[in-house]
């Protein structure tokens, strides 16, 4: 079989540049990958409402990861929806039994890949605060101005971040041992916190590597052919994507520290965001 190419990749950080979200220092890579019809796909802690008016500014056609990995979105027939869910099952059996395929929005489908409901994760969390006298702020209680306060966001960018399906963002304002002590007790009912470049993530087990490896596998299936994946990221969260990946490569950040990957091939940029994303796509990219 070929050897065919797939990239994963964070966007705030990395694809999109932390201070101001802009992209402009990748346009030569995102240009090639598509000259070169290379999925490149985004994987991001941000909402499908939010993706989807980037993509098309993106000129990207594939599909894209949400809230950390907990959905895997694409535009309707685009995928084989049975050849997904067969990925999905190779790759966690269990999670497998709750999978459906749902509509959402104008033309798109998704499949999550969580097995607690946000519903039920916004209540466990505001139990435990209210329990505990521990402070933050979720992004379930800010409103669309309190959001952009903290994230930079336009007011139309920011009522799209609250659009949120499986995961719930938290603005942590309590001590380190709190956050510990909030981590086991979300533990012991089935979620995760992750951390991620400006919030913590309360979300269910799902993960971004466990999304990448779903679509690996769905790849290789539709194109018969082995694949070879890139990933870039550069913050806590992107971890499992990283360590999921062939080539994992963390783009070194204005504000946080490189997130500890264990792999053998990891590779840190030294230009920060697009610029350092940039090069080392087309340096894979000039690879055999």
């Amino acid at each position: 079989m070929s050897l065919k190419k797939l990239l994963f990749t964070d966007l705030d950080g990395s694809l999109l540049n932390h201070h101001d979200y802009d992209y402009s220092s990748a346009m030569p890579a995102m240009q090639r990958l598509n000259s070169e019809q290379i999925p490149w796909i985004l994987t991001t802690s941000k909402t499908a409402a939010e993706v989807v008016e980037l993509k098309a500014e993106l000129n990207n056609p594939y599909p894209f990861i949400v809230e950390n990995g907990a959905g895997i979105f694409w535009s309707k027939e685009s995928l084989d929806c049975d050849l997904l869910l067969k990925s999905l099952v190779s790759n966690n059996a269990s999670m497998s039994a709750h999978a459906n395929i749902e509509n959402w929005g104008d033309g798109f489908q998704y499949l999550s890949l969580n097995l607690v409901s946000l519903p039920q994760i916004l209540q466990l969390a505001r139990d435990y605060k209210t329990q505990h006298g521990i402070d933050y702020l979720g992004f379930s209680e800010m409103d669309a101005q309190q959001v952009m306060g903290c994230t930079g966001l336009s007011f139309e960018n920011a009522l799209k971040a609250k659009q949120r399906n499986f995961s719930e963002p938290l603005l942590w304002k309590d001590s380190e041992q709190a956050s510990i002590e909030f981590k086991r007790a979300m533990s012991r009912q089935g979620l995760q916190v992750l951390k991620g470049g400006r919030f913590v993530h309360l979300m269910g087990l799902s993960n971004k590597g466990l999304a990448l490896k779903v679509l690996e596998d769905y790849y290789q299936q539709a194109w018969q052919s082995k694949i070879e994946t890139m990933a870039l990221g550069d913050g806590d969260n992107d971890i499992s994507l990283l360590e999921a990946s062939d080539n994992p490569v963390i783009i070194s950040s204005p504000v946080n520290p490189a997130p500890l990957v264990k792999h053998n091939k990891v590779f840190v940029t030294q230009e920060n965001g697009p610029k350092g994303w940039n090069q080392a796509v087309l340096d894979w990219l000039e690879l055999d």
